[in-house]
């Protein structure tokens, strides 16, 4: 299977790093008929390969060399021929760095491996949203155009919605907040964001559901995708998000604790309405339980207007 760093290789090039044989001797194995791409032969020496294709080569003499073990699987949390839906973990990039360290894979990636590796053949998977790499829960992938297309529908229709729960500094109050603030780019500060009146215009309900410590769970329902949104818009409030340093969150915390917890949007198959919902983190139940902060499962009342 090809991985990041063999992706735009030859296939011979490819074959050769991969099976750690001569790069003469993956040549006589295409050239022989003994190597298939994606479950179908392939005889063309400089083929360019992509991330996520498979390779299967029956050797003519002695074996090659198996396959690189795959990570961790991702968690699915839905998956029909247009869409598959995953919790992603905190710590995990929603798409490659520039830069990344060795051995580094992102969601996007891990997906697109796990997907080839279960399937025997290379997946057509898109990122069409991205979670910062604190946060976890749902993340969703189109399987090919038609769907991209109807997600991007919907989510400039404003027909998705989505739910964070997150641990914050502070007490936003008990009753149901709409922040309404425009969010940009900070230019002093590479990477982060800020509300800014020449920035997009930006909306997020936050509604507490417990606090205690000096701490609050709530939950926060962007309106709208910015970058950083939720995690501005808490700061903003004098709230931040627990453990988040780049927005005054302090070290309180194991982790920041930011989940997305629940996506709801039309099936781009169909249209019927998707409920999808990643379960809390392990770490994150376990410190809501130890420091007194219950989470109600039912959902929260919208607040006025």
């Amino acid at each position: 299977m090809v991985w990041p760093a063999h992706a735009g290789a030859r296939l011979d090039v490819a074959l050769a790093a991969l099976g750690g044989v001569p790069r003469r001797r993956a040549r006589a194995l295409i050239d022989g008929g003994c190597v298939w791409l994606n479950g179908a032969a392939v005889r063309v020496q400089s083929r360019p390969l992509q991330l996520g294709d498979v390779l299967d080569a029956i050797p003519q003499d002695d074996p090659l060399a198996g396959p690189a073990a795959l990570p961790a699987r991702l968690p699915l949390l839905y998956e029909d021929g247009w869409l598959v839906a995953i919790d992603k973990p905190a710590g995990l990039a929603s798409q490659p760095r520039r830069a990344p360290r060795p051995g580094e894979l992102s969601a996007v990636e891990l997906l697109t491996l796990q997907l080839a590796a279960r399937d025997g053949a290379r997946p057509q998977v898109t990122l069409f949203h991205r979670l910062d790499r604190i946060t976890s829960g749902v993340m969703v992938f189109p399987r090919h155009h038609d769907a991209s297309v109807s997600l991007a529908a919907s989510w400039r229709s404003g027909r998705v919605e989505k739910r964070y729960l997150a641990v914050v500094r502070g007490d936003p109050g008990a009753r149901p907040v709409v922040v309404d603030r425009a969010v940009g780019r900070d230019p002093l500060t590479p990477g982060r964001a800020r509300a800014d009146r020449r920035g997009d215009p930006a909306t997020t309900r936050v509604t507490r559901l417990a606090h205690a410590g000096g701490l609050a769970l709530v939950e926060a329902r962007p309106l709208t995708g910015r970058m950083h949104q939720v995690r501005v818009h808490l700061a903003g409030l004098g709230c931040p998000v627990a453990g988040d340093t780049l927005y005054g969150g302090g070290h309180a915390v194991p982790r920041p604790f930011l989940h997305a917890w629940r996506l709801a949007l039309p099936g781009p198959r169909d249209g019927r309405r998707l409920e999808l919902v990643a379960p809390l983190p392990a770490d994150m139940a376990g410190f809501l339980a130890s420091a007194g902060l219950s989470l109600d499962d039912r959902p929260a009342p919208a607040p006025a207007g």
